[in-house]
């Protein structure tokens, strides 16, 4: 079938219109305008951090601070059995988890107060992050600005996202952070199990870098790269604020790499932050 006549079938004029819709979305927000710019003002921003922040060589046993950052909105349940307990559990011990709840109403607060563990912080937002009234925009950005607020609390010289309903693997830390000062990465991520349907799995994580092919919990990267921020805005690109982070981060030429093995698990979305 020829092109012309695919895209006059029900289903490829349909494809074909959602294409158009998409990229007049990314012109009307200046898209093919404003990446370029942020790119370059990127690039120039991390090679002046590099220059002012060499990297030293690792002493024996130097254990650099790993900030576990996980925001949360009303699932106090899957923060407190399932988050949380999976970052207690690393192998690697030295860590800080940062929980920021996004004006959470239930008794989160209370709950993560109650491991009793000076490693776990929280901060409540005083109010209700501003979202876009659009279910399906609202879920491309869910979270940003409480992991936003969560960088700022963080002291780790590495930042491992995680979102509040998945977990960690035990060796989730020690193995991508081995595996990043061994060749120098500033970023490196690995696949995850991911839950598909109640009893169906399969596996997320492949290189080169891309779209659908990257877990925000799969991923460790360096401090020196939170100058980029989670976009609160990138709905209007119709991009998923993790996906965005990662393609800004490697459009600004960090050392990013992959390992091939499963560092989490990834459960099937229910009743997310967008609420």
């Amino acid at each position: 079938m020829s092109r012309l006549r695919r895209i006059f079938t029900k289903d490829g004029l349909a494809s074909a219109l959602n294409y158009a819709s998409f990229r007049g979305e990314k012109m009307y927000y200046g898209y093919y305008y404003k990446t370029p710019l942020e790119r370059r003002k990127n690039q120039k921003i991390l090679e002046k951090k590099r220059s002012e922040n060499p990297e030293e060589p690792k002493k024996t046993g130097d254990l650099p601070l790993v900030s576990i950052i996980t925001p949360t909105y009303n699932r106090v349940d899957l923060l407190s059995e399932r988050a949380i307990p999976s970052a207690l559990r690393q192998t690697y011990k030295n860590i800080e988890i940062i929980v920021v709840g996004d004006h959470c109403t239930d008794e989160t607060e209370t709950r993560v107060k109650s491991f009793n563990d000076p490693r776990i912080k929280f901060y409540n937002l005083p109010e209700r992050s501003r979202y876009p009234k659009d279910p399906n925009k609202k879920w491309y950005v869910h979270g940003a600005v409480p992991r936003n607020v969560a960088i700022e609390l963080a002291s780790g010289e590495w930042i491992a996202p995680l979102d509040d309903d998945d977990e960690f693997s035990e060796t989730h830390i020690e193995n991508l952070l081995n595996y990043a000062l061994k060749n120098n990465y500033e970023m490196v991520y690995g696949k995850v199990k991911r839950e598909i349907t109640p009893g169906e799995w399969n596996e997320v994580g492949s290189y080169p870098l891309q779209n659908g092919c990257i877990s925000l919990m799969s991923v460790l990267y360096h401090s020196r790269l939170t100058f980029i921020e989670w976009s609160p805005e990138c709905w209007k690109y119709r991009e998923p604020t993790d996906w965005n982070l990662w393609r800004r981060i490697e459009e600004a030429e960090a050392r990013i790499g992959f390992l091939d093995e499963i560092v989490g698990t990834h459960y099937i979305e229910k009743v997310q932050m967008h609420k």
